[in-house]
């Protein structure tokens, strides 16, 4: 059987429950002689306190204090929240995400200025070609270009005498 916490059983005594908890709490308190010992300490200590001589006190006064140091205790534990960092935890696919692109960008910027290499002709005989654009003189894997002044067309003249 489960009993009542204390707490709950002090505010039946004292007549503070709620109507629907004050219902549970006495049907289990009826079929109960541990919880009714329980509540009949409570209200002979309510009896032994009704007999001291306290001064008499402004109640209202020190309910209104007490509420506002519990607000004031809510306010401060949500300050203290609000300036811890959520903790969350790390995640490194935004970190291979960064090396994959630094690696193309390197990747591009190493193969920026290489050409393709061609394999050498079998013989070494100059070719000179003339297209639109310039003049080219290639002999075997070396080539040397001539080109027209910002890529106009131009007339070509060639003879074998230079």
């Amino acid at each position: 059987m489960t009993h009542p916490r204390e707490h709950d059983l002090a505010l039946l005594a004292g007549g503070e429950a709620g109507r629907i908890r004050q219902f549970f709490l006495g049907r289990h308190v009826q079929n109960c002689a541990v919880c009714q010992k329980k509540i009949a300490g409570y209200l002979e200590m309510r009896d032994d306190l009704a007999l001291l001589d306290l001064p008499d006190l402004n109640w209202n006064f020190l309910a209104a204090d007490m509420r506002a140091n519990i607000r004031l205790g809510l306010e401060a534990g949500a300050c203290v929240r609000a300036g811890t960092p959520a903790t969350r935890p790390w995640n490194p696919r935004p970190v291979w995400a960064l090396a994959c692109v630094l690696l193309v960008v390197a990747a591009a910027e190493l193969f920026r200025g290489v050409r393709p290499h061609r394999p050498a002709a079998a013989d070494a005989t100059p070719v000179l070609e003339s297209t639109g654009s310039g003049i080219e003189l290639r002999k075997g894997a070396n080539s040397l270009t001539l080109l027209n002044h910002h890529g106009s067309a131009a007339a070509q003249t060639v003879s074998a005498q230079g």
